[in-house]
C-alpha cells in the first residue's frame, strides 16, 4: 500500500520548514501524519530513534491510545504532511486493512529501537 497515493489529493496537507517541531514528547496527540514529502527526525529525550521519509507515518502512538506524545518529531528539510485524525484512522483500518498491518509494523520497529536506546 502506498500511503502517499491515498492522500495525494487531500486538501488538508500541511507544510513545515526544516527545523520546525511538528510535535513534542509529552505533548497532547490527537493526530498522526503521513509524510508526503521531506523528512522527519523522531527523537526520544533528545536522541534520534528514527527518521521517516515520504510514505512513512509519524505520531501514531498518541492517536492510538489518546496519550501523550512518546517522542518529538522535527522536520529536517521542507516537509509536507497529511494529517489523520481518529475518525479517519479508523476508517482507513476498515477500508484498507493493510494499513493496520503497516501501523503495527512501524510500532514494533519503534518499540524495539526505544528499548535498545533505554538499555544502553
Amino acid at each position: 500500500m502506498k500511503l502517499v497515493e491515498i492522500f495525494e489529493n487531500s486538501e488538508d496537507l500541511v507544510s513545515f520548514s526544516a527545523g520546525d517541531v511538528i510535535f513534542e514528547e509529552g505533548g497532547e496527540g490527537d493526530l498522526m501524519y503521513v509524510v508526503m514529502s521531506g523528512e522527519i527526525r523522531l527523537s526520544l529525550r533528545g536522541d534520534t530513534i528514527g527518521v521517516e521519509y515520504a510514505g512513512g507515518i509519524v505520531g501514531e502512538m498518541a492517536l492510538l491510545n489518546s496519550s501523550e506524545r512518546s517522542a518529538t518529531g522535527t522536520a529536517t528539510k521542507p516537509t509536507v504532511l497529511a494529517p489523520i485524525d481518529e475518525e479517519s484512522f479508523f476508517s482507513l483500518i476498515r477500508h484498507q486493512p493493510e494499513f493496520a498491518l503497516h501501523v503495527m509494523n512501524v510500532l514494533a520497529d519503534r518499540l524495539r529501537l526505544a528499548n535498545e536506546l533505554l538499555a544502553s
